[in-house]
């Protein structure tokens, strides 16, 4: 681990990070819908379903924020 702990912060947002966290809720979001498909109550599939909607959504926005995110590190290249 490095002495620089801004690094990893800097990190948070780049475009690797927001497509892995997309492809994370979009996972999720899967699991929604299976999970959904074999619950009793209909209440209880459509709250489900929409937050697998909700997560979809998510994974949209942050794939939009990754369209103008920068690559990698931030800093300028040697």
């Amino acid at each position: 681990m490095s002495g620089n702990g801004s690094a990893g912060m800097q990190n948070a947002n780049s475009k690797e990070n927001l497509l892995q966290q997309a492809d994370g809720l979009r996972d999720i979001a899967r699991r929604s819908r299976r999970l959904a498909d074999k619950l009793t109550m209909e209440s209880d599939r459509r709250r489900l379903q929409r937050h697998a909607e909700e997560l979809e959504g998510n994974a949209s926005g942050l794939e939009q924020q990754a369209v103008t995110a920068r690559t990698g590190m931030y800093g300028s290249p040697k």
